[in-house]
């Protein structure tokens, strides 16, 4: 291609744009460059200029379309040199900016205000200013915030400042809140703001209503105030509360909801920017609110007035966040129409979606409900492109780390996405280090809030707006996290944009959610607690406006209803801030040709019946023709020897029909996949099919492994199994071509028997798979590892799905569970999958599993909506008596990662099992060690990890580690050095 480049720079930048210019391009101008150059040579030039970037940078990149015009492609540094199309000013004139500021953003400035003035009153009693000067750390009895809601509630009341103190004295007085009734005026949400600017009212787990057990111990103290504070507060507060009741007469308890997450956002920001802000030398006497190693440091009137400056100004600011948009250069290649003709479905999403954002504005709801292996990933980014207006910013989020690498691969070589506009979060460095090695290898507080978790992040330069500045300093990912044009993130960030009580992390999430579209990759694969978590993302999104797209094959109807639920709810509070009715689309759309659903919301809008109705559509236009056929593999005794047994007699029927020759060596292969819920089962069924099957190599992959061996598991399978090519990288394997070699046998069964780790985040193509049941999603996401890139069409069985699992197996009563949605108060009425699965009707295995009247399917179904029912009533419905969502333990009740106890364990090179804890490390003898399993596959010694611990340059302790659930007294941990670790609490 040839482009033009146009610099607007200024001061020192024209010195250090032209370097970089003049090193790619010839001169054209004295501020004008060209040259042809070539897609890559092109991301080099705006990244080097990016390098070199100031506030006085404007660099413009144009590409010669022949006759008909110059493109603009991007531009390095500020926008506002160049025009909305690129266009170079012939002259400027002083103009008044004629935006008008919508009304509740004016309201949420002013009510931040408030409560900046306000948030820290309570610091003036004796007890915390003693506190402040005490030489040892010591236990509010009664939290600041409280006494500062207190306070200004009774001077409302009319009560004078000492009067208020004294009032507060009686225990009785101090308890009462007055939140139980919710946000329904401008001094409700005020209290709200006061009391909840460093944590949520209690309880913390007890599921009842919100009350003040998070901020007083209930001990009678004696409460009293140091000294007066100025008139200030007390002056602008009933000020500033009057002038919101002009604006706010008669608003519903949506508005106010959707009010107090701007505003306390703001506060927040607010009083960490100033908190961490160097006084001086302050003086010797007075109150302060807070100290800088060890001394006293800002005084209370003082860090009164900035706070509420600073909170207000943010509140503006953070309503009109407009961050760096996707280059018109990314966009055109994550736009571009497919090649493929099984990929055709992308084409007609795209198109339609783009027709319909030609003719309206409204944000969007998305579900992708494309096939596995249909191309959903850069589907979900072509939408997110073309559901944006104007500016492209999308963040995607996803439930496992690895996965979330291998998005962000994808992105940069399918997609071409520069390093510029893209950003990868995770949060563990070995796995992000362990993941570029094999990139290389393989080509293809002083604001007294708890400490913020830290992300690692994928190098990147990002600029964010100058006001941001002191709030991301000291957080040396900020403004990658917030500045990056698409960030592929775990969903761990994101999900604290719906967690009120993680403070600054839930601040950061909140920036990026507000100036950015959502995709949620595998929506459906949470359980329903975790779920609750994700739908509070879905609605912070609604409730900013943005873009919403789901994608998952196997999307249960209870799930995609609370996905509406969820976005509704954030709309309606949208709607009530701008005073209107909510306006927003659904979308749905899939690999089949049916025409996409995109319909708008009204009062009739049935979300159900359109969802039930395009299901029903999509099952009619399934090809006939099968890639994945099953068949019931019937347990005859209830007992694990006859279950493994089973299993085996599965595999060997399986590698029958499926087996295929090896070129080289000229023997018969397969390779399979056993799925199993749990580890300890799995690590007992591949020992006894490395025994059983004599002619097999067996593998064991679960995350009970060392860091290092799981690596290198995953980094074989990633190699051969992705068949896109078909036989290829089996063929040309060396270790494949010696274990045939060894072999004594004509037939070699290859099987990897795998946790639910397998069925989520592995991109495998296996030949065939044994399926023990946990749920039919289980079924439908393992299914979709067989035959997945050749797509070949199959007349015999390649999946075999158990006729009871494990847990049956034992002689349990609830199975389906952990995983699974089956639980003791609501047991299926049976367990038989001959019976749950209708077996007459069954045409292949497809996400039709979950949608064809299948007793399992309903059952599920029925468990999910029990489960949801409760939780997605006291978080989204916005007409509840009591305000649940002002209170920590409803966050507490449904995380996204359930708390649960883990030791970590690393192996020295002294051999020595060191338990990892506090004080560094301890040894352990008390683990049992099981001998190595005959025909084993992709194990290494422990010699061998550490050789590949140096060679990838991770520290032993790192690599070497492994993480099990935490040891009871009467747990054993044991070694099995051909499977992997388990514990035995028997």
């Amino acid at each position: 291609m040839h482009v033009l480049f146009v610099s607007a720079c200024e001061k020192r930048a024209i010195k250090k744009t032209r370097a970089v210019l003049d090193s790619f391009a010839l001169r054209t101008g004295e501020k004008a460059w060209a040259t042809p150059i070539t897609t890559e040579g092109l991301h080099e030039v705006r990244l080097a200029l990016k390098r070199v970037a100031t506030r006085q940078t404007a660099v413009a990149c144009y590409r010669n379309e022949g006759r008909q015009r110059m493109k603009l492609l991007w531009i390095v540094g500020s926008r506002n040199a160049f025009g909305p199309d690129g266009h170079f000013p012939a002259g400027y004139r002083l103009a008044k900016n004629t935006t008008p500021i919508a009304e509740w953003l004016r309201v949420a400035s002013l009510l931040a205000q408030a409560a900046g003035w306000g948030h820290d009153i309570g610091k003036a009693s004796t007890l915390f200013q003693a506190k402040l000067r005490a030489a040892t750390p010591s236990k509010d009895a009664v939290r600041h915030e409280w006494v500062s809601m207190r306070v200004l509630q009774l001077m409302r009341a009319g009560k004078n400042w000492d009067d208020a103190w004294q009032s507060l004295r009686g225990t009785k007085i101090l308890q009462d809140n007055r939140l139980e009734n919710g946000l329904h005026s401008a001094a409700d949400t005020l209290d709200y703001l006061l009391v909840t600017h460093h944590r949520l009212l209690g309880p913390i787990k007890a599921m009842t209503e919100p009350d003040e057990s998070n901020h007083f111990s209930g001990e009678i103290i004696d409460l009293a105030p140091q000294g007066a504070l100025s008139e200030k507060p007390f002056e602008t507060i009933p000020a500033l509360l009057a002038r919101i009741e002009q604006k706010t007469a008669d608003k519903s308890a949506a508005y106010w909801r959707g009010i107090s997450v701007y505003t306390r956002a703001a506060l927040i920001m607010a009083d960490h920017v100033i908190s961490a802000r160097p006084y001086g030398k302050p003086p010797e006497d007075g109150m302060f609110a807070n100290t800088k190693a060890g001394n006293l440091d800002q005084p209370l009137n003082w860090h009164l007035n900035e706070v509420a400056h600073a909170a207000g100004d943010f509140a503006y600011r953070i309503g009109n966040l407009r961050l760096p948009s996707l280059s018109e250069q990314s966009l055109e290649a994550i736009c571009q129409p497919v090649t493929k003709a099984a990929y055709q479905w992308q084409d007609r999403a795209a198109d339609a979606l783009a027709a319909f954002r030609r003719d309206s504005d409204l944000p969007v709801l998305a579900l992708n409900m494309a096939g596995t292996g249909s191309g959903k990933t850069r589907m979900n980014a072509r939408a997110a492109c073309v559901l944006s207006q104007g500016r492209v910013r999308f963040a995607v989020a996803l439930n496992l780390r690895a996965l979330t690498l291998q998005t962000g691969d994808a992105y940069r070589e399918q997609l071409a996405i520069g390093p510029d506009e893209l950003a990868c979060i995770i949060g563990d460095r070995i796995t992000t280090k362990l993941h570029q090695q094999s990139r290389l290898a393989t080509p293809d507080d002083a604001d007294e809030n708890e400490a913020e978790t830290e992300f690692d992040v994928t190098p990147g330069e990002f600029d964010v707006p100058a006001w941001l500045e002191e709030f991301a300093a000291g957080k040396p990912n900020f403004n990658t996290i917030l500045g990056a044009p698409i960030l592929i993130s775990t969903i761990d960030f994101l999900i604290a944009a719906g967690m009120p009580h993680k403070q600054g992390h839930h601040v950061a999430a909140l920036l990026r959610l507000l100036d950015s579209d959502l995709v949620l990759d595998e929506v459906d694969g949470y359980d329903p607690k975790p779920l609750v978590a994700v739908l509070r993302l879905v609605q912070m999104a609604a409730l900013f406006g943005r873009n919403v797209i789901c994608s998952t094959a196997t999307l249960a109807e209870p799930v995609a209803n609370a996905l509406y639920e969820a976005y509704y709810s954030g709309a309606r509070m949208r709607a009530a801030l701008e005073g209107s009715e909510p306006a927003f689309a659904c979308a749905l759309f899939d690999d089949t040709r049916l025409i996409p659903d995109i319909v708008r919301f009204n009062a009739s809008f049935a979300f159900a019946d359109l969802y039930r109705k395009r299901i029903e559509r999509q099952r009619q236009k399934t090809p006939t023709m099968a890639e994945r056929l099953a068949f019931l593999q019937t347990v005859t005794e209830r007992s694990p020897s006859c279950w493994q047994e089973s299993v085996a007699t599965a595999a060997e029927r399986l590698h029958a029909a499926h087996g295929w020759t090896h070129k080289a060596s000229g023997k018969r292969v397969s390779f399979g996949l056993v799925r199993m819920a749990n580890i300890i089962p799995a690590i007992a069924t591949a020992r006894f099919l490395a025994e059983r099957l004599p002619n097999s190599r067996i593998a064991c992959y679960h995350s009970q492994d060392f860091l290092i061996q799981r690596f290198l598991k995953e980094q074989t399978l990633d190699r051969l199994l992705r068949r896109h090519n078909g036989n290829t990288a089996i063929e040309a394997d060396l270790e494949i071509r010696d274990l045939l070699a060894a072999s004594p046998y004509d037939e070699t069964i290859f099987i990897v028997v795998a946790t639910p780790v397998e069925e989520i985040g592995r991109d495998h193509d296996f030949d065939w798979a044994v399926i023990e049941p946990s749920s039919t999603r289980s079924i439908v996401q393992t299914a979709g590892r067989v035959n997945r890139h050749r797509h070949d069409k199959v007349t015999e069985p390649n999946i075999a799905i158990m006729q009871y699992n494990h847990r049956w197996a034992r002689n349990e009563k609830v199975v389906f569970c952990k995983p699974g949605y089956e639980s003791g108060d609501s047991p299926y009425n049976t367990k038989d999958l001959s019976v749950l699965l209708d077996w007459q009707n069954l045409r292949a295995i497809d996400a039709g599993l979950m949608f064809d009247g299948h007793r399992f399917a309903q059952f599920d179904n029925d468990a999910i909506d029990r489960m949801l029912n409760k939780p997605l009533d006291r978080q989204f419905d916005l007409n509840q008596a009591t305000p649940w969502w002002i209170g920590q333990a409803l966050y507490e009740a449904y995380p996204l990662r359930d708390k649960e106890r883990q030791d970590e364990f690393y192996l020295d090179e002294d051999g020595k099992f060191r338990l990892i804890d506090f004080s560094g490390s301890v040894e352990r003898r008390d683990l049992v060690h099981q001998e190595p399993s005959k025909n084993t596959w992709l194990t290494c010694d422990t010699d061998s990890l550490f050789e590949h611990c140096h060679s990838h340059g991770i520290a032993t302790k790192m690599g070497m580690k492994v993480t099990v659930p935490a040891l009871k007294d009467n747990s054993v941990l044991i070694y099995d050095s051909s499977f992997g670790f388990f514990v035995d609490n028997e």
